[in-house]
């Protein structure tokens, strides 16, 4: 632990190139510190060290300069997955929190002060101390299908350890200019599109990029040399002109990526797509970049695997302390794997029925429970489909019962988050069996493939 406490002493000594811009055109570092500065004095001022703040902006500047100020003992911090005003109310409801930190972009709870970002001394760190390595620095939340987020809890060790490793992995430098289509309050653009960049002193344009032209334009016009993205968005630029000469690396999570895409965008750009699997609660776990013939998921040098049922299992300074683990410090995943003998894995689905659409996490059982209780439904069976127009997975329900179809979807479309409800429905009279009475997953997968 003694290079995370180095770290954390070296990042609360101040920034080592005070004047180069940390987010291009808005914050050089020496303002992402002056930010964190302020935010210590108000927090000593409000008496709040020892409660959690929200962060309710996108602002890459403000989230970095509240890290800071966490680390260096200013209270715990809360980052929603979503910050639509359903979502706030719920986190709130979750942590209990009583204060944000807002730019006044988003509308905040009732109640709840927000505090505004404003630079403080330049030695306001001078007699803080520390946050403990092993405390809860950060909660994180992940959607779900019911549409309440799991929470998970995240140290300084856990959140340091993973982006000092990334930027060490993957080279990131100062010199290094990234461009994101994904907002910082998931881990994966928090990790990618923060962290990295920070510990590495490097640049990140702070406009998230979504549509096809303002991606193309970002590559083209910036000297962007990484990009990070998820597959949907690999799969709209799929058949557009790309052009990225200074692009060397480019990043794709939350999802597997289909593999023509990553091969069109190796072709236009000459760059492969590094593909991260893993989880908020696990951290990274492997990688892989299938246009340059790494089809395998490659465990990081810092995560150690072993299987037990099928099921991958994973140990390592990243994981949640929210997690169970068993006597040797393993966490069993719901991901069924199998591992070839070089050390790389490919993945069989999952054990436990939770699979991901457009980066959310949705559990089959639940949704099955719930289309059951459906007044005209007599029985229901919920499947995961291979995704179509770049969706992760597309949720299938074959459903028994006496109820038209257009009702039907009308009531699922009420029930359920949009990226939780069945996109292919078929009506039976009865649903496949086996001699034993069990559903008949093959024949059931044929009536969608027919």
């Amino acid at each position: 632990m003694n290079h995370i406490q180095q770290l954390i002493e070296k990042i609360l000594a101040g920034p080592p190139v005070p004047d180069k811009d940390f987010i291009a055109s808005e914050y050089t570092y020496a303002d992402v510190y002056g930010l964190a500065a302020g935010f210590l004095e108000i927090f000593s001022r409000l008496d709040i060290d020892d409660k959690p703040v929200c962060i309710c902006t996108e602002d890459r500047g403000i989230i970095t300069a509240a890290l800071i100020a966490a680390l260096a003992g200013g209270p715990a911090l809360i980052l929603p997955h979503s910050l639509s005003a359903q979502v706030l109310s719920e986190t709130r409801e979750i942590t209990r929190f009583t204060h944000a930190i807002s730019d006044g972009s988003v509308d905040l709870p009732s109640g709840i002060r927000g505090i505004v970002p404003e630079r403080g001394p330049r030695d306001a760190f001078a007699t803080r101390r520390s946050r403990d390595l092993n405390s809860v620095f950060l909660t994180l939340f992940t959607g779900g299908s019911t549409g309440k987020p799991a929470v998970w809890s995240k140290t300084p060790v856990n959140m340091l350890a993973e982006s000092n490793n990334l930027r060490m992995k993957y080279r990131i430098i100062p010199d290094d200019l990234i461009a994101s289509t994904v907002p910082p309050y998931h881990i994966y653009g928090l990790l990618y599109t923060v962290l990295v960049p920070f510990l590495a002193s490097a640049t990140v344009l702070g406009k998230n990029y979504v549509f096809p032209q303002e991606i193309i334009g970002a590559l083209k016009e910036n000297p962007a040399t990484v990009l990070v993205s998820v597959p949907v968005h690999y799969r709209i630029l799929n058949g557009a002109a790309i052009h990225a000469r200074h692009l060397r690396i480019a990043f794709s999570s939350a999802g597997p990526l289909d593999r023509e895409d990553g091969i069109y965008f190796y072709r236009q750009t000459g760059v492969g797509v590094e593909e991260i699997y893993g989880s908020t609660e696990t951290g990274g776990i492997a990688c892989k970049c299938a246009a340059v013939g790494r089809e395998l998921l490659e465990p990081f040098a810092w995560v150690q695997c072993k299987t037990r049922e099928e099921r991958i299992c994973v140990k390592s300074l990243l994981i949640s302390p929210d997690l169970p683990v068993d006597e040797q410090g393993f966490y069993m995943t719901g991901d069924r794997v199998k591992f070839e003998s070089g050390g790389g894995f490919i993945l069989l689905g999952r054990a436990d029925g939770v699979v991901k659409v457009g980066g959310k996490r949705v559990d089959l059982n639940e949704v099955q429970d719930k289309i059951k209780l459906i007044p005209g439904i007599c029985d229901a069976f919920v499947v995961s489909l291979p995704g179509r127009k770049g969706r992760d997975a597309d949720i299938a329900a074959v459903i028994e019962g006496d109820i038209a179809e257009a009702e039907l979807k009308r009531i699922l479309s009420e029930k359920f988050e949009p990226f939780a409800v069945p996109r292919r429905v078929r009506l039976v009279g009865k649903i496949p069996a086996t001699s034993t009475g069990k559903y008949d997953r093959e024949a059931i997968m044929k009536l969608f493939l027919s």
